[in-house]
């Protein structure tokens, strides 16, 4: 099989297979899980799912079947394939081995920072400080599993403790670059690194 459209370093692939390894599901349970229970780790919209999911069966990873319970319209039930099955644990292993890819969104803004007044990007950087602050207190919110249910739920763990610690060192990131900023009389300071 030729993975050469970029799905071997496609997340939502890795996602999508993970969640559909436990067990067939229809495109709104495996949307309404991850709204409910990762937003804080993708972005993946409902759209970009089902696109995701038509390159992956497209690709012979997972295979669907329709479905109709009751006097419920028919939905699409998709569940992995043996090759889905083993491209999965391949994703995992190249996930868990690589360093992820820079995170381009940030960096473009910070990229054309001198196009701004000084004023203007300090305000606008306080304000990514406190969605950052926001999103760290709502990830120390979530419960430990650990301990209580087993090893099953580890991996919950490892990804909201690298998730919170990622938005910590940027938060630090952040202030240090502020600091910075406003100790400058103009964007000079910018160039500098924090």
């Amino acid at each position: 099989m030729d993975y050469s459209d970029g799905m071997i370093h496609d997340p939502n692939a890795l996602l999508l297979l993970g969640l559909l390894k436990g067990e067939q599901q229809h495109g709104y349970q495996l949307h309404d899980f991850i709204e409910k229970n990762l937003a804080h780790f993708t972005q993946l919209k409902k759209a970009t799912a089902y696109a995701a999911l038509d390159r992956l069966e497209k690709a012979g990873l997972i295979q669907s079947h329709n479905e109709q319970a009751g006097n419920r319209p028919t939905r699409k039930v998709y569940g992995l394939t043996l090759q889905g099955e083993k491209h999965f644990l391949e994703l995992l292993r190249i996930h868990l081995s690589q360093p992820d890819p820079l995170p381009e969104y940030g960096n473009l803004g910070m990229l054309f920072v001198n196009e701004l007044p000084q004023q203007e990007v300090l305000l606008l950087l306080q304000e990514r400080a406190k969605l950052l602050e926001q999103q760290i207190e709502t990830l120390q919110k979530v419960p430990t599993h650990e301990g209580h249910i087993g090893r099953g739920l580890i991996g919950v763990d490892l990804t909201v403790s690298r998730q919170l610690n990622l938005l910590q060192a940027d938060l630090e990131w952040l202030k240090r670059t502020l600091h910075t900023l406003q100790s400058q009389p103009d964007h000079a300071g910018i160039t500098q690194r924090a």
